[in-house]
């Protein structure tokens, strides 16, 4: 379950670096509903227009703030304030929150760290013969765009066993010595990385039509003038090339870039 708390920018910015390790705060009704395991998602005030999320490691209560910054005041707080006295003080007129609802509610300890985000990772493919490219042609899912063959990661696979796998199922070639020509990181509502192969050498029977749509070899010359995915298109020149690339990709929610870079490596 996620929970939202607000912070001002010093304790955000100390947070967000990894310099701040544990959030205090009263044990109220809200605070109670947080359980280990959980995420908090901090916004940073006044403006709410950065966000970081963190998984909740520990939870530990006290009847009041001075047991509660005991705990912890020689790496919490002795570098800013010269008694524990002086930190429940300044919670009090600092106007964190009064006392009466302190001794009502007591306070809470979250022991936090940065939460760890579940990549959608995949793999696909160039494969090229005669000056041709095996590209796949949506009919359905995604309205008549262009796109190599391949597909998500199954459990145990390495982006190798990935993208031998999917090209197969979506094509009936096996491929031969595919070679890693990038990685490509996007981000949308949610994120992940693609890992891109170009190969020049295979065996079977192709399918032509699947499930998804229809198989066609595109000359090599006309790849980047037909309607791909945007993030596609803007990586088809670093394609055969004897440097591998690294892009990264910020997309709407109809998979339209709306920033990216793109380097050589």
């Amino acid at each position: 379950m996620e929970h939202i708390m607000k912070l001002y920018e010093s304790n955000f910015n100390d947070l967000k670096s990894g310099n701040k390790k544990r959030e205090y705060r009263l044990n109220d009704e809200k605070r109670k509903l947080i359980h280990v395991g959980d995420t908090i998602k901090f916004l940073k005030l006044p403006n709410l227009d950065e966000e970081f999320v963190v998984d909740v490691k520990n939870i530990e209560t006290f009847d009041n703030w001075f047991d509660c910054y005991s705990k912890y005041y020689e790496e919490d707080f002795k570098d800013k304030y010269e008694s524990i006295e002086a930190v429940v003080q300044d919670t009090y007129e600092g106007g964190y929150y009064t006392m009466e609802e302190s001794e009502e509610n007591g306070c809470v300890i979250f022991t936090i760290k940065k939460h760890r985000i579940v990549h959608e990772n995949s793999t696909a493919c160039y494969l090229k013969k005669d000056n041709k490219v095996l590209m796949m042609k949506f009919s359905k899912k995604w309205g008549q765009v262009y796109a190599p063959p391949g597909g998500k990661f199954e459990s145990g696979e390495s982006p190798l066993d990935c993208v031998l796998r999917e090209f197969f199922e979506e094509t009936g070639l096996t491929l031969i010595h595919p070679r890693l020509q990038g990685i490509s990181y996007w981000q949308d509502v949610s994120e992940g990385i693609i890992f891109i192969y170009t190969a020049e050498e295979f065996e079977g029977e192709l399918t032509p039509i699947t499930e998804e749509g229809t198989l066609e070899w595109i000359d090599l010359k006309d790849l980047p003038k037909i309607n791909q995915f945007d993030q596609n298109q803007k990586f088809t020149s670093y394609l055969f090339q004897e440097d591998l690339f690294e892009g990264k990709f910020l997309l709407d929610e109809n998979c339209k870039v709306l920033k990216h870079e793109i380097r050589k490596m």
